[in-house]
């Protein structure tokens, strides 16, 4: 990440939640411990906010928020026709 002006901790919760979904905390930790490692302590300290940002999203968001995140196929409405068919193609 660098030394970007770009460093906004929620977005980039959002980003490691959408890109690794429920496994973003373990790789955020080892991210975290590669700073550290290298010796990259103020790159880790901003890590470590942005892990406690990715906890406080997944904590609003709870266990529903797979569902809420479904693919839009299982939230048309039965009643509407649809030119695609089951496997996705298009019967036009």
């Amino acid at each position: 990440m660098g030394m970007r002006a770009d460093r906004d901790l929620w977005g980039q919760a959002l980003a490691i939640e959408s890109r690794y979904g429920d496994g973003g905390p373990s790789i955020i930790g080892r991210k975290i411990d590669a700073c550290r490692r290298a010796g990259a302590f103020s790159e880790a300290e901003f890590l470590s906010d942005v892990a406690a940002c990715l906890t406080q999203l997944h904590t609003i968001r709870g266990p529903s928020a797979e569902n809420a995140r479904a693919p839009s196929a299982s939230r048309r409405d039965p009643m509407r026709p649809s030119a695609w068919s089951k496997n996705g193609i298009s019967a036009r």
